[in-house]
């Protein structure tokens, strides 16, 4: 099963963008799409993800911004 998910990173809270980078980093291969980073980079970083249920599932609960 493909599940889609939103990652935000807030920069003001500690260890938040470095946890998203590297989910991503290890994850990515098994991703079917990573978006472009669409956070402004000075606040916020966002990502949108599709992949299989198993993959997303492990984002970082406080990352996931929106999913369906």
């Amino acid at each position: 099963m493909t599940r889609r998910a939103s990652i935000c990173a807030l920069v003001d809270n500690p260890g938040e963008v470095e946890m998203a980078e590297s989910w991503l980093e290890k994850n990515s291969a098994h991703l079917g799409f990573v978006s472009e980073m669409n956070g402004c980079g000075c606040c916020v970083f966002l990502w949108d993800v599709e992949g299989p249920d198993a993959i997303v599932r492990t984002i970082p609960p406080q990352l996931v911004a929106a999913s369906d």
